[in-house]
């Protein structure tokens, strides 16, 4: 097992404590587009105070900043407002479930796009993505309801993010930078959206436990951003002994 599979094993269990997280902030009365806005805005802040301390240029082209915008929005965060879209119509676990069929989505993309042959391995893999979606719904297409729909969209769009990152200029973007940009651009993309949709309410009802847990959020989204571009670049590298 090489060290990209183990860094991307630990990145999707660190993961599945998001949408715990933020359900939590939804049961307590917060918007999805106002959790958005504000684990984004964290991201952006807490990543900009680090660079400043380490005076780290964090400067890119054009065409890189141009592909951040692209795959913020129609990537990773369009994953997770889908995402948690979907909390509202099914419960999370299974919502959670669906959106890891974002290897399905990335195999798809990968062979059709980039006419990339697939190894056995990854044949395998997708096989037990879809027997797993199959018995985790119970053979019940009728489960594919909005909620599932949503959740299936997030997967694509994180699928879409993935390969972005593989595929683009990004990957000659340090991670942190990368993160830098993605959470600047999607507070501002998320700050705009619940500034015309939810009267100007944005900025209100931001308690102690509320900043609490969306900074908690904000800390983890760093990590696993940083341990799946760590294992999109070293998955082909030597096993682990």
């Amino acid at each position: 097992m090489s060290i990209g599979v183990v860094a991307a094993i630990g990145a999707a269990l660190l993961a599945g404590t998001i949408p715990i997280l933020t359900k939590v902030l939804m049961l307590d009365g917060i918007g999805a587009t106002t959790i958005l806005f504000y684990r984004y805005a964290f991201i952006f802040i807490l990543s900009g105070f680090t660079f400043i301390i380490k005076r780290k240029n964090i400067k890119v082209t054009k065409k890189q900043l141009f592909e951040l915008g692209i795959f913020s929005i129609f990537g990773y965060t369009g994953a997770t407002l889908l995402l948690i879209q979907s909390f509202n119509f099914m419960p999370v676990g299974l919502a959670s479930m669906l959106y890891f069929s974002y290897p399905f989505f990335v195999f798809i993309i990968m062979s059709m796009v980039f006419k990339e042959t697939p190894s056995r391995l990854k044949i395998y893999s997708l096989l037990i993505v879809v027997v797993g979606i199959a018995f985790l719904i119970n053979f019940d297409v009728s489960l594919i309801n909005s909620g599932g729909l949503l959740a299936l969209g997030s997967g694509l769009a994180y699928g879409i993010y993935l390969v972005g990152l593989q595929k683009s200029s990004l990957k000659e973007i340090d991670n942190a930078v990368t993160i830098f940009y993605l959470g600047g651009i999607s507070a501002v993309i998320l700050g705009i959206q619940g500034t015309i949709y939810t009267d100007n309410s944005l900025l209100l009802g931001l308690t102690v436990k509320r900043t609490m847990l969306t900074m908690t959020l904000s800390v983890i989204t760093i990590v696993v951003l940083k341990m799946i571009a760590f294992a999109i670049k070293k998955a082909d590298q030597p096993k682990l002994h």
